[in-house]
């Protein structure tokens, strides 16, 4: 005979398992007309949030002021960062901690949806170091008399002012003045070491071009890997009431992160009728309407409760979140707020406008979150 316990926990094994196997057929054929206008909805607000940005410079006819762009240029960043931390990571960790999954995903390494992003942050890593044109750049350094001098004279470029550098600095200057201090001529001094790294790169106009089209396609993947999935979960999820919120919620999402990546797009210097850019907006549009067409093709099949489903949305979820972590942080925030350059196209109330913008990106997608 079993003992209670063991009864109780067949009882709800088996209740797991009915639950975990459920398959959403049936609540999606008396509102088939809606979902199926819902792929079109979809399609329209995405592409055109994409695409807008693009439109209003290619067309000065639109005459959108240039603080239009300057809006959606930082609310955009905030918006992409709260996707990262506020949708997918949380979304990840939800799915792959599900109870339908075996006790590996919940139990054993329950960081698993962490890991994998790291991975994702690690990978893309990997992708720009080896693509960018300074692995093949060589120069030697002009020689200079010091690494105060250097400091002062040289400009840096990029992210090269970031605190570690800054403490790579000044321990390189304390150790010369203790060398000099002690009078120990055995310790090199290490100025022309600091000053070899601190040569700035200087990249061609050509090459600038190629690092930020390199980092804008980075930044659509993390966008569109995830984007196929909330088409999907908006296809097979529960009719009625649910299912309007769900979609009111994904156009609010589609258009703040199609702005955000329009934004980006657009502020590259194509060559004169580039079809690329147009491209890539046309992607991000298309993107969730095909995630939606395959969730009704397959509603029979598919079931965002199943194994599969749990485990395929959220490793997906999780390398979403690592490459928008990536691009957001590194080459968005990083360059628009915290590099040299910043400071001497970003200043006064012009930083403080576009903090307050980015603020608000990321409070209103984390609001959003709350349903989508």
């Amino acid at each position: 005979l079993k003992s209670p316990t063991s009864r109780m926990m067949s009882i709800y094994l088996s209740r797991r398992a009915s639950s975990c196997a459920s398959v959403n057929a049936e609540t999606a054929v008396d509102d088939m007309p809606l979902r199926i206008g819902a792929v079109f909805v979809i399609l329209g607000v995405s592409t055109l949030a994409c695409a807008f940005p693009l439109l209003a410079s290619a067309f000065p006819r639109l005459k959108v002021p240039q603080a239009f762009f300057f809006a959606i240029r930082h609310f955009g960043t905030g918006v992409l960062i709260a996707t990262a931390f506020c949708h997918l990571l949380p979304t990840a960790f939800i799915l792959l901690h599900d109870p339908c999954l075996s006790e590996w995903w919940t139990e054993g390494y329950a960081a698993m949806p962490g890991a994998i992003a790291l991975g994702a942050v690690m990978l893309v890593t990997i992708v720009e170091m080896c693509m960018h044109p300074g692995r093949h750049h060589h120069r030697k350094p002009e020689p200079t008399s010091g690494s105060v001098q250097t400091r002062k004279k040289g400009q840096f470029n990029g992210r090269s002012s970031s605190i570690g550098r800054g403490l790579s600095l000044f321990g390189g200057e304390a150790a010369n003045e203790a060398a000099q201090g002690n009078g120990d001529d055995r310790i090199p001094p290490t100025a022309e070491i600091q000053d070899e790294s601190l040569v700035p790169l200087k990249l061609s106009v050509e090459q600038k071009k190629r690092v930020e089209i390199m980092q804008c396609v980075l930044l659509e993947l993390g966008i569109l890997f995830h984007s196929v999935f909330i088409g999907m979960a908006l296809s097979v999820s529960i009719g009625g009431r649910e299912f309007v919120i769900l979609l009111i919620a994904i156009v609010f999402h589609q258009t703040f992160e199609g702005l955000a990546l329009g934004a980006r797009i657009a502020a590259i210097e194509w060559p004169q009728r580039a079809v690329k850019p147009w491209l890539m907006a046309l992607a991000y549009g298309m993107t969730t309407p095909i995630g939606q067409a395959l969730g009704l093709a397959t509603r029979a099949l598919y079931s965002p409760d199943s194994e599969v489903g749990l485990i395929l949305v959220g490793v997906m979820n999780a390398i979403s979140s690592g490459l928008l972590i990536f691009a957001s942080l590194i080459e968005l925030l990083s360059e628009d707020f915290l590099s040299d350059e910043s400071w001497q196209t970003l200043r006064g109330r012009r930083r403080a406008y576009a903090f307050l913008l980015l603020l608000a990106g990321a409070m209103g997608m984390s609001l959003v979150g709350a349903w989508a």
